[in-house]
């Protein structure tokens, strides 16, 4: 009589995660029992890459479907004010290209020197 390993550890999954057969993840439910029967009939150790493959894939969905849902944070975080959630989008600020001359910028930075030495 071939094992039924598989199934019951797909069916425990099931049963502690609280999914319901008739449930949002029913489809999920139903194609990992499936998958787990087939590798129960062949046997884990003689089952083909693929199908072992394909078991892993449902049994991790299974777990993803069982995990706690995060929480939607609401609003802003707490160092926000109210008022700057108001405020609207408003265009991106006009963008130039400005280039410097080489004698402009030497002529900027004796002043800046100069302005340091007096001050």
């Amino acid at each position: 009589m071939a094992s039924r390993q598989c199934l019951v550890a797909v069916n425990r999954t099931i049963r502690a995660a609280g999914l319901e057969e008739d449930g949002v993840h029913a489809a999920l439910i139903d194609m990992a029992r499936n998958l787990a029967r087939r590798v129960d009939k062949v046997g884990a150790e003689d089952a083909p890459l693929n199908l072992l493959r394909l078991y892993d894939s449902a049994l991790t969905k299974l777990e993803r479907a069982a995990a706690p849902k995060p929480v939607p944070r609401s609003g802003r975080g707490g160092g926000e004010s109210e008022a700057s959630e108001s405020v609207e989008p408003t265009s991106p600020p006009s963008l130039a290209i400005v280039e410097e001359k080489p004698l402009d910028r030497i002529r900027r930075r004796k002043a800046e020197a100069a302005a340091r030495a007096t001050g």
